[in-house]
């Protein structure tokens, strides 16, 4: 699938939170997005999903959010740090990578 694009999903319901995705694996979101409120708190019974879409040619996908991770420094009350990586598994062998992000690579650095 050539993708073009994603939002969140949680709890079934699709949101206004676009994805930056990053490869068949993992986007980044805003941690406001996903409701958390502090970076060490896990929102367990929430079912959080991606929806990956090709871009009009009617191609898409929903996959499983598998892990989350939030900035270290995510303050919620300022909005400093609102990023988060979630983790999701495409499936088969199949590996492909947004052009627009050919190298990159997300780590958070706690200083």
């Amino acid at each position: 699938m050539n993708v073009k694009g994603g939002i969140l999903v949680r709890d079934g319901k699709r949101t206004s939170c676009e994805l930056g995705v990053v490869d068949s694996q993992s986007a980044i979101v805003s941690a406001l997005c996903m409701g958390f409120t502090a970076s060490d708190e896990t929102l367990s019974d929430v079912k959080f999903e991606a929806y990956l879409d090709a871009g009009g040619d009617g191609e898409y996908a929903t996959y499983s959010v598998e892990k989350i991770t939030v900035h270290p420094h995510y303050n919620s009350t300022t909005f400093a740090n609102d990023i988060a990586i979630i983790s999701y598994n495409s499936g088969g062998d199949v590996k492909w990578q947004n052009p627009i992000a050919p190298s990159a690579q997300i780590v958070f650095t706690v200083k």
